[in-house]
């Protein structure tokens, strides 16, 4: 991740570390005083992997009481703390996509734009952690997107709205 770019919580497995679920959630401790006993951790997201080759396992969980989480920031890693409507990443409101072409593959990378009222700054969430966070939302909410995601297939690759999508573009 570049400075200043916006991430969710995250980072490597260290030794003891018993699984990715642990890791998860130390991580987010760590970077924005996340309590653990806050979270109910509903799912894993398939993997992702980045062109640099690292794999990212998205863990998605549920905070048990919202009022309960006060943010601790290390300044060291994290800049800002702001939330954002899941459900944003699921409409065509606020978004741009660009097509790119890696390896000879053609995808999309996804821009959403999202003003946070606490900060009263624009935010500009794209690329991997726009694709994850489309999953994410998509499983929680069981419903998919509005918009083609045409993910490359190292994000997984066509997904079955896209496939509805194409059908019917094709009719």
């Amino acid at each position: 991740m570049v400075s200043g770019e916006v991430a969710l919580p995250g980072g490597k497995r260290e030794e003891g570390d018993a699984d990715d679920v642990e890791t998860a959630l130390r991580e987010a401790k760590e970077e924005i005083g996340l309590d653990p006993s806050l979270v109910s951790v509903i799912t894993l997201l398939e993997p992702f992997r980045t062109k640099y080759g690292i794999t990212v396992i998205p863990v998605v969980g549920i905070l048990s009481d919202k009022d309960a989480f006060s943010p601790v920031l290390n300044s060291a890693e994290v800049e800002t703390i702001f939330d954002v409507p899941l459900e944003m990443f699921l409409k065509n409101d606020n978004r741009r996509a660009e097509e790119r072409e890696w390896m000879g593959e053609k995808y999309l990378v996804h821009y959403f734009e999202y003003e946070a009222e606490n900060e009263n700054k624009k935010f500009v969430i794209w690329a991997i952690t726009a694709a994850i966070l489309i999953r994410a939302a998509t499983v929680v909410l069981q419903r998919p997107p509005a918009f083609l995601e045409q993910r490359p297939k190292i994000w997984g690759g066509i997904t079955e709205s896209d496939m509805i999508i194409l059908q019917n573009s094709s009719k």
